[in-house]
């Protein structure tokens, strides 16, 4: 494990005085930016002006984001009512994250991470475009379900290249616009930007077509979207962070490639603690995150409500709750003690997942299905934050997008292939049953954990030599 001054600290003292970084943002305390927070809590990291634009930008877009995610799944979702489809889109828009993940672990560490997600950032917005043009001109239709499945899986598919080279640098970024005693927080905080995101995109998604009508509702969507894309690019460029940000980019280039892109991996594999949080996040993602994408076959086999205004609505409700649920677990870790042990938290956290799915796939009742969606995104994403912020707070500076990058596709990476399987078993035996059965795998790797909490300490001899 890293020692605490290789694990990411800018110090002000030595950093340039640039708009917007970190050593602006510790010498100016009294400005009125910096306090909008009071020091500590569960919004310290706002004190920082880069951190604070950084935020913003990206919940305003990754509101537009989820709010295309909610109408996608309804258009496919609506060709053929099959789960199969919906597995489809999933594994179309998530596997690049399998391949990709590590080659943009590399260039995180190798290139101005800003820049990078400025560029995948105009890309997704031209993607945004292009879904809305083929939806209004009726090329996505239920007239046509397997064209039309082709086109939203090709749209889904090059997002999912994007996001792919661009999200470990969204993660690598965070150390280098808040100070190391404030990371974790802001680390929580992220992930609180992208579930209230995820909340609010479900509802505001829902109200567009209420509002507009179906039709007119769905295609306003996809041009807010692109819109919003405009707001975390302007954060983006208002932006600025210390040269240390990039200046691992000259000893990476050094190495030769394929030592480069594999450092992370042999990182995470040497270092234990490390290698059980990201195992352990590949399980969750692949066992129980499927009921997320399988949402609106619940609305529609499980709870009963057939027609397509009807399980569009009750579909978008759980997903809102799912995301408020997610949002508390959220700034929950963000408010979590610096000295509590997130990784041995975890345990817990994953076993209650596990718990609450299992409730939930078999639950008649809507209000009781409501609650269990948002108390499901609690605990996932709960159990997600302690993972994210464990990793990056035993990985050095310097291979910090690399090792993120692992972590990304255990996440991500993983989140097709369990489309691939637990699209068709929902098809051959139901949502409930499906849902049920990861979440029960889920429960006896949890109950692992907790049987073995050696897996989970910090081993003196790997610190020593990390």
């Amino acid at each position: 494990m890293p020692r605490p001054d290789d694990s990411g600290r800018t110090e002000a003292s030595d950093a340039p005085h640039l708009p917007g970084s970190i050593a602006e943002a510790e010498s100016d305390a009294s400005s009125p930016t910096s306090a909008v927070v009071a020091r500590g809590g569960t919004f310290e990291s706002f004190r920082h002006r880069a951190y604070l634009l950084f935020w913003s930008g990206a919940l305003v877009s990754n509101v537009g984001t989820w709010m295309q995610a909610t109408v996608v799944a309804l258009i496919a979702y609506g060709f053929r009512r099959s789960e199969a489809d919906l597995g489809l889109i999933t594994f179309a828009s998530q596997i690049p994250n399998l391949f990709l993940a590590l080659p943009g672990g590399v260039l995180a560490d190798r290139v101005d991470k800003r820049k990078l997600i400025i560029w995948a950032q105009v890309l997704l917005m031209f993607q945004a475009i292009a879904f809305g043009i083929l939806y209004v001109t009726g090329n996505l239709s239920a007239a046509t379900p397997v064209a039309s499945l082709v086109l939203v899986a090709s749209l889904g598919l090059l997002a999912g290249v994007l996001t792919a080279l661009s999200f470990p640098a969204w993660q690598a970024i965070i150390p280098d616009l808040v100070p190391r005693e404030n990371l974790l927080n802001a680390i929580a905080l992220n992930s609180a930007q992208f579930q209230s995101a995820r909340m609010l995109g479900g509802a505001v998604a829902l109200g567009v077509i209420s509002l507009a009508g179906q039709t007119a509702g769905i295609a306003d969507v996809f041009w807010i979207n692109a819109i919003s894309f405009l707001f975390v690019i302007a954060a983006l460029r208002a932006v600025r962070v210390a040269p240390r940000a990039v200046e691992t980019r000259g000893a990476a280039g050094r190495d030769g490639t394929w030592k480069t892109l594999t450092q992370g991996v042999r990182y995470a594999a040497t270092n234990r603690i490390i290698g059980i949080v990201i195992l352990s996040t590949a399980i969750i993602t692949f066992v129980g995150m499927p009921y997320v994408f399988l949402l609106p076959s619940v609305a529609d086999k499980v709870l009963g409500f057939h027609s397509r205004a009807a399980y569009t609505s009750i579909y978008t409700i759980l997903f809102t709750f799912n995301g408020l649920g997610a949002l508390a677990g959220a700034l929950i870790v963000a408010s979590l003690p610096h000295r509590v042990r997130r990784e041995r938290l975890m345990r817990w956290t994953i076993l209650a997942t596990a718990v609450v799915l299992i409730a939930f796939a078999f639950t008649p009742w809507l209000w009781l299905s409501i609650a269990l969606s948002a108390v499901a995104g609690a605990c996932l994403l709960t159990t997600n934050s302690l993972a994210n912020t464990s990793v990056q707070a035993n990985v050095p500076h310097k291979l910090r997008g690399r090792v993120m990058s692992v972590y990304i596709m255990c996440f991500l990476g993983v989140m097709p292939l369990s489309a691939a399987v637990f699209g068709p078993i929902a098809q051959m035996i139901g949502p409930s049953r499906a849902i049920a059965g990861g979440a029960i795998v889920l429960a006896l790797w949890a109950l692992f954990l907790i049987a073995r909490p050696d897996l989970l300490t910090p081993d003196p001899k790997a610190d020593a030599e990390g």
